[in-house]
């Protein structure tokens, strides 16, 4: 690298531009992430509402097993050690049906004892079910041998890379969870199969979701979402990083002129960063440079940013730019479409191949622990409709266990995630704009159905839930510009595990991307993951930069 520090800006202060943060100040870089809120984390956020706090993010953490790819990434972004305080939930998750509850508990061999005594009609899934769960948590438990994070996803690759464990998971790939529950007799089965996620998804999900659980690799730091930003906003300031908050960045801006990698170097050259070198040489040294790029690339021009531009108008200086916000605002806001990635392309082209969803989203807190669910279940309801949507059964999830600033003494925060698509977004958000009170009082029916619903189902509850907070697609957008209000990847089906991204721009010489929209199955290891490969490939071309000296 250069005498000069070079100077990087990290657009969005997420877990993907916290983690860039982290590993670039590390590097040597000096690094500034500007995030349009006035807290950093991104999707991995949660806040206060009368005393209660309520997680937006968290129901298990991938990479909390020792061992594991993804524990080596949380560990050298501090955010694990032998140390960290770990809650293990009671369960995965619970389904009722006509007064049985199945439920996925952390002993995979008590999970099939109770399936096989409740629908004993479905043994055979029951046991394929099982024996590729228990295969999983082998696989995790037997250790990782150790790789370059660079080149891996996550845990879950690793997984999947088990032959014995992929050959066995074809049974259910290209299966999505309708097609899967429709392979049941028991009524009680098939609502554990399509109440844990939403029904396009293919259905191992399940399956890689509970080994990471059963296996140990799954649990939540005590202090769920609020905590692992804050750990990672103090990691991040204490290795002498600049945190910006409340500034919304409006664009990257782009040199016009195009630059040629030997014309690059003799830019560094002419403007003093390296000395000493006649420019003769520098060619040389850069057609050397030019050999290692792709062959499809290496001769055109590309062009380079300057820096970023704020909504308020301020033009901010920078040799590298990492966007760690959401991909689709990246490229419709940020930067020109024409730099859109051929996958993204795709997917733009195509979007009922790469669905999205999001939620509408409740949060009540309890007079009393709720002990009747000590972690997630779902159940049958009266109709809720959440814009064009309607529930028949809902899913609730305790949130005591996280912690004791959940609730003060005695009590707690459960909440109510209802799965919401493309258009009920846009119902969302044209009621806003349109009719800020309407948007309101449909929160406020959407609450109360929900209401009504719990102490129908748990009578002893009545005139103990006090509403905390309702929060709609379009509360996702305007918080974190997320597209279609989508806080996760899209949805995992056979084909949309194949949109994976590069962290590197074709035609952009300085301009990287990080963030879980990247890769498969995307979540926040994935984030941090990209965040850490985005400095990767920054410090691998200032080394080779650095050759010409």
């Amino acid at each position: 690298m250069s005498e000069k520090t070079k100077k990087i800006v990290i657009v969005g202060g997420g877990v993907a531009g916290l983690s860039a943060g982290i590993f670039g100040q590390r590097a040597g870089f000096d690094t500034v992430i500007y995030e349009k809120n006035t807290v950093a984390g991104g999707s991995c956020s949660g806040w206060y509402r009368q005393g209660y706090a309520i997680d937006n993010c968290l129901h298990w953490l991938t990479g909390t097993k020792e061992g594991t790819e993804a524990y080596r990434l949380w560990n050298e972004l501090g955010l694990l050690d032998e140390n960290t305080e770990m809650v293990r939930r009671a369960c995965f998750w619970a389904s009722e049906y006509e007064g049985k509850t199945v439920t996925l508990w952390p002993d995979v061999e008590k999970t099939r004892a109770e399936m096989l005594e409740l629908a004993p009609e479905d043994e055979v899934e029951i046991n394929a079910f099982l024996d590729l769960v228990k295969l999983g948590t082998e696989v995790i438990a037997a250790g990782i041998k150790p790789k370059e994070l660079a080149h891996t996803i996550t845990t879950h690759e690793s997984v999947m890379s088990d032959r014995k464990f992929f050959r066995y998971s074809m049974r259910y790939f290209g299966l999505n969870n309708v097609a899967w529950a429709e392979k049941f007799k028991s009524p009680l089965m098939k609502s554990l199969i399509l109440d844990f996620c939403p029904k396009e998804y293919e259905s191992y999900w399940l399956v890689i979701a509970y080994s990471f659980y059963a296996s140990g690799n799954a649990d939540i730091i005590k202090g769920g979402s609020i905590k692992m930003a804050s750990i990672l906003v103090d990691n991040y300031l204490a290795a002498g990083g600049t945190l910006e908050l409340g500034k919304s960045v409006k664009q990257v801006i782009i040199d016009r002129r195009k630059h040629s990698i030997i014309e690059d170097v003799r830019d560094n050259i002419q403007e003093g960063f390296v000395e000493g070198v006649s420019v003769q040489a520098a060619k040389s040294t850069a057609v050397g440079l030019a050999s290692d790029v792709k062959e499809d690339i290496k001769d055109k021009f590309f062009k380079r940013a300057s820096g970023i531009l704020l909504e308020s108008g301020e033009k901010i200086d920078a040799d590298y730019v990492i966007c760690a916000c959401d991909i689709n605002f990246t490229f419709k806001h940020l930067l020109n479409k024409k730099y859109a990635p051929i996958t993204l392309k795709r997917i733009y082209d195509d979007k009922k191949t790469y669905p999205l969803y999001s939620a509408c989203q409740v949060a009540f807190a309890v007079d009393g622990l709720f002990e009747e669910i000590p972690d997630s279940l779902s159940f049958a309801c009266e109709p809720v409709e959440a814009a064009y949507e309607v529930f028949d059964r809902i899913g609730v999830k305790n949130y005591r266990a996280y912690g004791e600033y959940i609730a003060p003494e005695g009590k707690t925060v459960i909440q109510v995630s209802l799965n919401q698509y493309k258009k009920d977004f846009n119902y969302w958000k044209k009621l806003y704009k349109s009719d800020y009170e309407g948007y309101v009082r449909a929160k406020q029916n959407v609450a109360a159905a929900l209401e009504n619903a719990i102490c129908t189902r748990f009578p002893q509850y009545e005139g103990k839930l006090t509403l905390l907070d309702v929060w709609t697609p379009y509360s996702y957008a305007r918080r974190n510009n997320d597209t279609q209000g989508a806080f996760m990847r899209y949805i995992t089906t056979a084909t949309s595990m194949n949109a994976i991204m590069s962290e590197e721009i074709t035609g952009l010489d300085n301009v990287y991307l990080a963030g879980h929209w990247l890769k498969y199955p995307g979540g926040v290891p994935t984030a941090a993951l990209t965040g850490k490969n985005a400095i990767g490939h920054i410090a691998a071309k200032e080394e080779k930069r650095s050759k010409v000296k």
